[in-house]
């Protein structure tokens, strides 16, 4: 596989004429009292990683991008986003998070007041847009809070490809999260080294993006801690894995990194390592 960067514009991207969509994730973390991150289990009919632990997320709509976005949020301009991610209409990759955590586990990321949640079902549906909930409310939402921590794009062959940012955020406080029953019929809080030993023992399933997310936070001892390095960022690294499925991710400098039987994937994390 060539040697793309993290930056590589999606149509450069190799394809088999499934077309790549745009997609956004996000891992909520929590200090219950360790560090803790909120986990879904997709239904195993779903037709895109059924019966796998995730994180929420889903593919970027049409309302994600409207431009009346710059009026109905804070924290993070057009221009920001854009530069950040150095893709155009970054911002609806932001919103995106906002509104998928909405719809799969209820919470309303970047607002304090909870109530938009109670609308998760007709959001859901597309009987309403997050923007006219959101220019209702009188209050706009914070985008601030929420770091772009990686990207992962859906490998060959597969019914659906996504080129997915994954960000990273505080999970609003005074509120517990409940599965949609549609995409996802679990939602629980867990300790990233929790829910790795669970993969061992083979109780769950994760593909590598989930993986190498939890592989990195298991070295992290809080939520600010996490956040704070979020914040600063690092320099792009690109994952290798023997399997997508039962073997743990390789990041540069883990021994066998680059050992025969291991190749690179369209995965790149700039989420610090805290140990370096």
């Amino acid at each position: 596989m060539a040697d793309y960067d993290a930056w590589v514009p999606v149509g450069d991207l190799p394809t088999d004429g499934v077309d790549i969509r745009p997609a956004a994730t996000v891992v909520l973390v929590d200090d219950r009292p360790d560090l803790q991150i909120l986990v879904l289990k997709r239904r195993d009919a779903s037709v895109f990683v059924g019966g796998h632990t995730v994180f929420p997320g889903g593919a970027v709509d049409p309302d994600d991008r409207d431009p009346a976005w710059s009026s109905l949020s804070t924290g993070v301009t057009s221009e920001e986003a854009d530069a950040a991610l150095r893709v155009s209409d970054g911002r609806s990759f932001w919103i995106a998070t906002v509104r998928e955590t909405i719809e799969e586990v209820g919470l309303v990321v970047g607002m304090h007041n909870q109530d938009l949640a109670g609308h998760r079902h007709a959001l859901d549906r597309g009987e309403v847009r997050l923007s006219e909930l959101v220019a209702t409310s009188g209050r706009p939402i914070d985008l601030s809070g929420l770091y772009a921590i990686s990207r992962w794009v859906t490998p060959m062959p597969s019914p659906r490809r996504y080129d997915t940012y994954f960000f990273i955020a505080r999970a609003p406080r005074g509120s517990e999260p409940s599965a949609d029953g549609i995409e996802a019929v679990e939602a629980r809080w867990t300790t990233p080294a929790g829910a790795l030993e669970g993969w061992r023992e083979g109780e769950l399933t994760m593909i590598s993006p989930t993986l190498a997310t939890l592989q990195r936070l298991a070295h992290y001892r809080s939520a600010e801690q996490v956040l704070e390095a979020a914040a600063r960022g690092a320099s792009p690294e690109r994952v290798r894995v023997i399997d997508e499925h039962t073997t743990p991710v390789l990041f540069p400098g883990d021994p066998g990194y680059r050992s025969p039987g291991t190749r690179p994937v369209l995965g790149w994390t700039w989420l610090p390592d805290p140990r370096r």
